[in-house]
């Protein structure tokens, strides 16, 4: 009868370890199962975020070749059917009269002021010239631009010791304030612009902040308003993994900053 009983009790331990030993193996099965699903779903993203980068890379690659290619054209092509003209005008005024002189007089200055702007255009598009002149004398140059057509006042300040950043990454800072200073011009109503750069290595801040309208935007999917180049110029930041934000309200103008991290050399 003990016999038995031992048996019996010997037989039920062995059917509960089977048992835990079961539950443990299923339970480690749906765990490496959901790990995997879970390493997958990162993977899927992954390449999403890869391919989204790559698409958007090319994309900047042919923008740049575009304007340079037109940047060229401006300055060749254009430029000097301008100085042409120009030296045609200077031939008028020798012999004609004084009224003819003075409209002479008006057409040369006219001309020479599309010629200006057509420089100063030529060279805010040309990668040459910006990665040449630098990030924040580039900026610089863009906000003369805008003084000189006196619809704005321009602030410019610059903080730091200006330091070496990625050529390409610094094309992509440089569109980014420029699609900022033409939303500006577009659609902001406003009378003055303040850009503010500050560098401290390895950390580069950039605002841009107009007196304009302002406006009210409801956070989409990607956290942006999907209108006035916002779209356009938060895909920029996300390239090069940059912090870009917008504060804007009605009738108290609009703030836009960027910061990014200058990654260690290696």
């Amino acid at each position: 009868m003990q016999e038995n009983l031992s048996e019996v009790v010997l037989i039920l331990i062995s059917s509960t370890l089977i048992i835990l030993l079961l539950i443990i193996l299923v339970v480690a099965a749906l765990f490496i199962s959901q790990r995997r699903k879970f390493r997958h779903r990162q993977e899927l993203v992954e390449l999403k975020n890869t391919y989204e980068r790559e698409v958007l890379k090319t994309q900047l690659e042919t923008q740049m070749h575009t304007f340079e290619t037109i940047s060229r054209e401006l300055h060749d092509n254009v430029g000097t059917l301008i100085s042409i003209a120009l030296v045609h005008v200077k031939t008028m005024a020798v012999n004609a009269s004084e009224t003819v002189s003075r409209n002479i007089s008006e057409a040369n200055k006219t001309l020479d002021e599309a010629l200006d702007i057509l420089r100063d255009i030529s060279r805010s598009i040309n990668p040459e010239n910006i990665q040449k002149m630098g990030l924040s004398q580039s900026i610089k140059r863009e906000l003369e631009r805008l003084n000189r057509t006196k619809m704005f006042t321009t602030e410019y300040q610059c903080t730091g010791e200006e330091f070496s950043i990625e050529p390409q990454r610094q094309m992509i800072f440089f569109r980014i304030v420029q699609e900022a200073l033409n939303n500006v011009i577009r659609h902001a109503q406003a009378t003055h612009i303040t850009v503010c750069i500050n560098f401290k290595k390895p950390l580069l801040e950039i605002s841009v902040q107009d007196n304009g309208k302002g406006f009210n935007y409801l956070p989409d999917q990607s956290g942006f308003v999907n209108q006035s180049g916002i779209a356009n110029m938060s895909k920029r930041a996300k390239l090069i993994n940059a912090l870009f934000s917008i504060k804007s309200e009605l009738g108290k103008g609009t703030i836009i900053q960027l910061s990014h991290h200058e990654p260690a050399a290696l």
